[in-house]
This record gives C-alpha cells, sequence and structure tokens, in this order.
C-alpha cells in the first residue's frame, strides 16, 4: 500500500515567544508526513515556490521520509505562507498569504507521469479546489487513481478565510464529497457544509456513494461509520497546546492502518491508532516536529492503557 496526498505545502508560522518561527505545514503535506514517520510509502503531489521556504519543505518533508519524486517548483509564484495565532486549549486560527502562491500552479500535465496502483489511497483537502490549474490537477489525479481502482480519501478541512464566495466554497466541497472512498469531517464542519450536524443522516447520505465516513470531534473522541456499522473511539486524554496538524495526523494515521483486505475488521484498530497520534500532535507545538514513529505512537499508547 502507498499513500499519496495531492495539494500545498506551506509555512506556518507559528507564535514563539514574542514573534513567530517558520515550521513546514499544509494538510496533504503533513498527511504524507504522518503516513512516512509511521513507516509507510508515502508521497506527496504538490508545487512549491523556488525559494527558501519552498527548499525548507522539500528538506523537511524529505527528512520525515516522503517521496518527493511528484514534489515541482515554480518561479510563478511563491511558496504560501500562513501566520497562526493560539488561543485557549490549543485552538487556532489562520491568517493565509496565498493570492496567488505556487501550490495553485500544479497542472494536470504534471499528474501524467504517475503510474497508480489498485493498493493505493490518494488524499485531497479542499484548499485547492479553487479555480486554479491545481483544481483540474486533483480531479486528474482522482480519476487516474480511481481508474486504477485505488481508494479516494477527503479531508474538507474547511477554511473559509480562503474563499471569498462561501456559497461557492460549499457546493464545491459537496461536488467533491462524490468522488470520495473514506471522508473525514471534524464535527464543527457540517453544519458549514451540510446546514446541520445530524451525524447519522450526514453519514447514510454520503454512505450512499462512499464506503467509509469518519467524524472527529476533538478531546470528545471520533466515530465511524461503515455500511451499517458505528465505531466510537474515545479520545486520550493530553494536555493540549496546538491543535494544528490534529486532523491530518488522524486521517494520516487512519489510513495507514487501514487494511484494505480486512474491512470492517480493522476499523477499530486504526480508530485507535489515530486517535491516539492525534493526541500526541496536540500535545506539542508544530506538525512534523510531533509526529511519532510508530515505536514511540506505540509505547504512548501502552503507557496511556496502563494509566487507566
Amino acid at each position: 500500500m502507498r499513500i499519496f496526498a495531492i495539494g500545498e505545502a506551506l509555512i506556518d508560522f507559528m507564535p514563539e515567544g514574542a514573534g513567530f518561527i517558520p515550521v513546514v505545514g499544509g494538510a496533504p503535506a503533513n498527511v504524507t508526513a504522518c503516513a512516512a514517520k509511521l513507516g509507510r510509502k508515502a508521497y506527496f503531489i504538490g508545487k512549491v515556490g523556488a525559494d527558501l521556504f519552498g527548499k525548507k519543505i522539500r528538506e523537511e518533508l524529505g527528512a520525515a521520509g516522503v517521496n518527493l519524486d511528484y514534489l515541482h517548483f515554480t518561479k510563478r509564484a511563491n511558496t504560501a505562507l500562513s501566520f497562526v495565532t493560539l488561543k485557549k486549549g490549543g485552538e487556532r486560527e489562520f491568517a493565509f498569504y496565498r493570492k496567488p502562491s505556487a501550490d495553485m500552479f500544479l497542472s494536470p500535465k504534471e499528474i501524467n507521469k504517475i503510474q497508480f496502483e489498485a493498493s493505493d489511497i490518494l488524499h485531497f483537502c479542499s484548499v485547492d479546489l479553487i479555480d486554479k490549474p491545481v483544481k483540474a490537477a486533483t480531479v486528474a489525479a482522482i480519476k487516474k487513481l480511481k481508474a486504477a481502482g485505488g481508494l479516494i480519501s477527503f479531508d474538507p478541512n474547511i477554511r473559509k478565510s480562503l474563499w471569498d464566495d462561501h456559497e461557492k466554497y460549499k457546493k464545491t466541497v459537496n461536488g467533491f464529497l462524490g468522488y470520495a472512498d473514506v471522508i473525514k469531517l471534524s464535527g464543527d464542519e457540517c453544519d458549514f457544509i451540510f446546514g446541520h450536524s445530524d451525524f447519522d443522516k450526514i453519514a447514510k447520505e454520503l454512505l450512499e456513494s462512499a464506503k467509509i465516513v469518519l467524524f472527529t470531534f476533538g478531546g470528545e473522541g471520533s466515530r465511524c461509520y461503515y455500511a451499517d456499522s458505528v465505531f466510537d473511539q474515545a479520545a486520550y486524554p493530553v494536555k493540549c497546546v496546538d491543535t494544528t496538524g490534529a486532523g491530518d495526523s488522524f486521517i494520516g494515521t487512519f489510513l495507514s492502518f487501514l487494511d484494505l483486505s480486512a474491512i470492517p475488521f480493522s476499523i477499530p484498530s486504526a480508530l485507535n491508532y489515530a486517535s491516539a497520534c492525534s493526541a500526541l500532535v496536540c500535545s506539542k507545538k508544530g506538525v512534523l516536529t510531533s509526529l511519532p514513529t510508530l515505536k514511540a505512537l506505540k509505547n504512548f499508547m501502552s503507557k496511556s492503557n496502563a494509566e487507566k
């Protein structure tokens, strides 16, 4: 199994003392780094600027073990930047600088050389589903992966500040939900996307085309719907410092432990690992530096279970 993610890689400026420090981020990039740290074959598909920040992304994703054969560089625009502010409890707000940014210029022709296999997973988010070349590139990758018989994963990862027209944003997200086999949503995204938060109803509707629907509820745990089965997972208790990347590490871990040949039996284990990894990431600042190896993740889970 190989895990691919397509979309944005950027630099998050995280608060540190009286200023900010640059760390590598971007939801799709985080997902591949998470999977790679857990020992999976992970590939990032995207474009960054031919600048210092683009080089930093290449170096740090590579150091995490991500395959960068499909990372492209451009001089048309700079690498995207995001300034992150942390509120009480580690909740975060973003201020983006990407009008335009390099990730938007990934083109369909740059998908051509990727050879997907039936055992592959492709993950994407909504940040790059704007009317730029990257949207067409995402569609091209989805169709190519589908033709190969692989699995599509979609985490809308709603960022309303990046869209001037929220109705168009909502319509776009709803249009792409139909492509996905695995859909991951945070509980507070449902009102925006669907106009309500009746999770049973949402899951039932989404399962008409999807195979698995995941909801994450922060400290309240997570839930997975598959066919007529519902799986609930409690959150691992930690002191939350920074929730940046919590959802990315959750879905990255879930996909890493989802045995496609043993669904639904592998779902409870995948949920358990995902919950633990997400908790670990929340206990530290930054994402890449917080992602655990498989050994560290198992040690954390064993210690947490022993303390119950």
